[in-house]
């Protein structure tokens, strides 16, 4: 789509970094809880259940952000490297919509409430042992999946900024 933007906006900067942070952070906690017992535990899934929820708010923001501010596609690059960035971006989304639903389903399959800082969400579906373990399972193979995306959508910036030289890097940090 053409529309003389070459670079992303301010907002979109910072949803874009705000989220990143965000979601490592969550990756990371989500992984040491695995490996966690008693009342620790408990206190870090409340932040992460919390930070979870706040990331598809903000990935809802984010979306709406996108379609408002649109941006061209980095000039020079083929046809099947933009059709690749374009599917990798929606694996992204994908994967970033998918762990809080499934987070949610998963707590509140199980019987567990889901606030976000002190506010408590509506409970969407009563207690359910098979939903549960659908949502368990969602949950992991979508935070698997986000760690090789997320991998991959640093290493083609990289592999833009460094090997082709080209804006796509500048475009998210400091201009094109």
């Amino acid at each position: 789509m053409a529309t003389g933007n070459r670079s992303y906006n301010l907002l979109s900067k910072l949803f874009h970094w705000v989220s990143a942070i965000i979601i490592i952070g969550l990756i990371v906690v989500g992984q040491m809880m695995e490996n966690m017992e008693g009342p620790e535990k408990f206190e870090l899934m409340g932040l992460h259940k919390s930070f979870g929820v706040l990331i598809l708010l903000v990935l809802f923001a984010r979306v709406i952000n996108r379609f408002t501010n649109p941006v061209d596609d980095v000039a020079g690059i083929s046809a099947m490297n933009a059709k690749l960035a374009k599917a990798g971006h929606g694996l992204l989304y994908l994967c970033i919509i998918l762990m809080p639903v499934s987070g949610i389903l998963m707590s509140q399959s199980g019987g567990h409430g889901v606030e976000m800082f002190g506010l408590a969400l509506p409970t969407f579906v009563g207690e359910s042992e098979a939903l549960g373990g659908v949502a368990h399972a969602v949950h992991g193979l979508a935070s698997k999946a986000l760690i090789v995306l997320i991998i991959g959508h640093a290493g083609a910036a990289l592999y833009h900024h460094f090997v082709l030289k080209d804006a796509t890097l500048k475009r998210m940090t400091h201009g094109s």
